[in-house]
């Protein structure tokens, strides 16, 4: 490899809203490990992952129960050509956003990939049969360049037209609010009225980790239960808490209410701050995690898997 990176290093694994056609095609073209990542998946899954990443259509690929297994064999491919390229040495601590949580647990050794991909495929099923019992249309909304106070006074005031609740606590500015569809419509407006830089109502039609996810959260609480869980490997940062997973029993706790719970990455990235992590390296789709921590953490370096494994693979950006 032609890029050298400074440890301690972090691996971060994006969750749903990374999927997009071509997602992990260059890392297919060019490593043998990416190709049979995504040929034990299809066999894993049943699925035609690779023609649903390479080629969509995004109408099918965003369907939540196809593009949470999809999104899950890209990071592993990039995971697996991380792992071949640079080992393991210099990694201090991983972590997932939502979704990617498991795929870090995977990394960590908690549970199996395969585990954990059909595991992300009831995930998705769940998640999607849930829209089916909601009395009111849900929906999340991401609104960027406002303070967290401006943020709770906007939800406070669209929650007058339905529920609402804080769903993701990204990073300062940074944050995703979830609940019944007129109340995020009316947030949107509230937003943008108060001088947001970005009110953006996601592709996403339901309130994840919101309460509304009752039924859904208990349906995914039974599948882990039957789940077994061991102690990860490498130190993994919980998304309820920012703060490293330290036993079995802590690792069920953060899994049970999955579904129903915000995730605070912005306290992870105070975590990773702590641990004075140098390089950040997300692997899979996009840079948005890479991002986030290129703008909180001081003087590290972020890389994504196509930058580090496509563009700069040989020294020089192609």
């Amino acid at each position: 490899m032609g890029v050298t990176l400074s440890g301690p290093v972090a691996l971060l694994f994006p969750g749903q809203g990374v999927q997009r056609p071509g997602m992990g095609r260059k890392l297919y073209d060019r490593y043998p490990a990416a190709r049979r990542v995504f040929e034990r998946a299809e066999e894993v899954l049943d699925m035609p992952v690779r023609r649903l990443c390479f080629d969509g259509p995004a109408e099918e690929l965003n369907r939540t129960e196809v593009l949470q297994p999809c999104v899950m064999t890209v990071c592993w491919a990039a995971y697996e050509i991380y792992r071949e390229s640079y080992g393991m040495e210099q990694v201090r601590v991983m972590a997932g956003h939502s979704l990617g949580e498991f795929t870090a647990l995977a990394a960590a050794g908690a549970i199996s990939w395969e585990t954990a991909l059909l595991l992300v495929r009831e995930r998705g099923r769940i998640m999607a049969h849930a829209v089916t019992t909601l009395e009111q249309p849900g929906g999340m909304i991401a609104i960027v360049g406002l303070e967290e106070a401006q943020v709770e006074a906007i939800r406070a005031q669209a929650s007058e037209l339905g529920q609402l609740w804080m769903a993701n606590r990204n990073a300062d500015v940074q944050f995703v609010l979830s609940g019944e569809l007129p109340a995020v419509e009316e947030a949107e407006r509230l937003a943008l009225a108060a001088g947001a830089r970005r009110a953006l109502i996601l592709t996403i039609p339901l309130p994840a980790h919101s309460p509304l996810m009752e039924v859904a959260g208990a349906a995914f609480k039974s599948v882990l239960d039957r789940l077994p869980i061991a102690m990860p490997s490498f130190p993994v940062l919980a998304n309820a808490t920012g703060q490293r997973i330290r036993s079995v029993a802590g690792l069920r706790k953060e899994l049970a209410n999955h579904l129903l719970r915000p995730v605070d990455w912005a306290r992870t990235m105070v975590s990773m701050r702590r641990m004075q992590i140098k390089t950040v390296v997300e692997l899979g789709p996009g840079r948005v995690l890479a991002s986030l921590a290129a703008k909180h953490i001081p003087g590290v370096d972020t890389w994504n898997a196509e930058e580090l494994f496509v563009d700069f693979v040989d020294g020089v950006p192609a």
